[in-house]
């Protein structure tokens, strides 16, 4: 993917948090979402899981006694993603081409009911597919750790590379986002640290402007 195109605040999540079952649910539905569209391979299970986890089950039985509507959308093929979808008893879009709107759209269509998009948000663990699409999506996202990111696709190795230079363009474009909404997320994928990547004069004022940023929001 070419990504000196995508403006750095596409690919800025809502919130980022370890696991889907950290995120606080009582406040996404308190704040009027109903609908939640999550990714499936490395966001609900590992790409080597062959059926859902009993902790999974759980969550999609909890999430709809609250009122919740799940559906997956996954840049997946069908025989995987139906699989996993049947045996939760939800609906499911395959082949989404995350992050392009058509599968987010076909999701929106599928649904028991006509969302406004201030009443859905996406689950995903990819910058520049699940974050990307959702903001394309103008839909509120929530960023997850990936489960087993030694067990990624090819093609989903190449998405982490090219989320590398975004992240570096947010670095330099805005650090007080970077640090807000993306710094954990950069240091739990254990990838080299931004700041450090930099020539050493760049280098000074990345942490320069890190430490007079802390100093403000402890204020």
């Amino acid at each position: 993917m070419i990504t000196w195109f995508i403006p750095y605040k596409n690919i800025i999540p809502d919130d980022y948090v370890s696991s889907i079952f950290d995120i606080d649910y009582n406040k996404l539905y308190s704040n009027g979402k109903r609908l939640i569209l999550t990714d499936l391979d490395n966001t609900l299970i590992s790409y080597k899981a062959t059926e859902p986890t009993d902790e999974l089950y759980k969550w999609k039985s909890e999430l709809e006694g609250m009122g919740f509507e799940i559906i997956i959308v996954s840049n997946s093929g069908k025989k995987r993603v139906k699989h996993f979808a049947n045996m939760l008893g939800i609906k499911y879009v395959n082949l989404s081409t995350k992050p392009l709107k058509r599968g987010f759209k076909k999701a929106l269509k599928i649904a028991s009911t006509k969302y406004k998009k201030e009443e859905v948000v996406v689950l995903g663990d990819q910058l520049l597919t699940d974050v990307y699409g959702a903001k394309r999506m103008k839909l509120s996202m929530v960023l997850v750790k990936a489960i087993d990111n030694k067990t990624e696709r090819l093609v989903t190795k190449h998405n982490r590379k090219n989320e590398d230079k975004m992240l570096k363009k947010v670095c330099k474009k805005n650090y007080g986002l970077y640090l807000v909404k993306l710094k954990k997320y950069e240091e739990d994928r254990k990838w080299l640290n931004i700041a450090k990547a930099v020539e050493l004069p760049y280098k000074k004022k990345i942490l320069i402007k890190e430490d007079l940023y802390l100093k403000l929001i402890q204020q």
